[in-house]
């Protein structure tokens, strides 16, 4: 049985001269998007906390802690 499922014209040089570069500019673009919805996270968490803490029940809390963390309130 063969070691690799591929066909001989479809396998992969990671040491290809444009590997480099492309993952460079996957990282300049990927990385700010990941920064900003991780910061979202943890602002929809900390806000509906707080707003559970305030109201004592779930019915819509994370609803309006979504839209403070975006600015709408």
């Amino acid at each position: 049985m063969p070691k690799s499922f591929l066909p001989k014209g479809l396998r992969l040089n990671i040491h290809a001269p444009g590997t480099g570069a492309a993952l460079i500019i996957l990282a300049f673009t990927q990385v700010p998007v990941a920064i900003k919805a991780a910061a979202e996270l943890a602002c929809i968490g900390e806000v509906s906390n707080k707003l559970w803490r305030q109201n004592k029940s779930h019915q819509g809390i994370n609803v309006i802690a979504v839209r403070q963390c975006n600015g709408h309130d």
